[in-house]
């Protein structure tokens, strides 16, 4: 994995529950790993997620 060692300025702090802490962590977990999806793919999948939506709202 590339560290961009990226400088990002310090921001306030954010509450963020524990759903979304595990939902972070489990991403982390997966890219250490290496089950990563390339951008092209993830451009592939957008198109189905908004459509899947849609259809949801109907």
């Amino acid at each position: 994995m590339v560290d961009l060692k990226l400088e990002i300025p310090e921001t306030e702090e954010v509450e963020v529950d524990p759903e979304t802490v595990a939902a972070i962590q489990k991403g982390i977990e997966a890219a250490e790993q290496g089950r990563t999806v390339s951008l092209e793919e993830v451009r592939q999948m957008i198109p189905r997620w908004i459509s899947k939506f849609r259809s949801r709202e109907r």
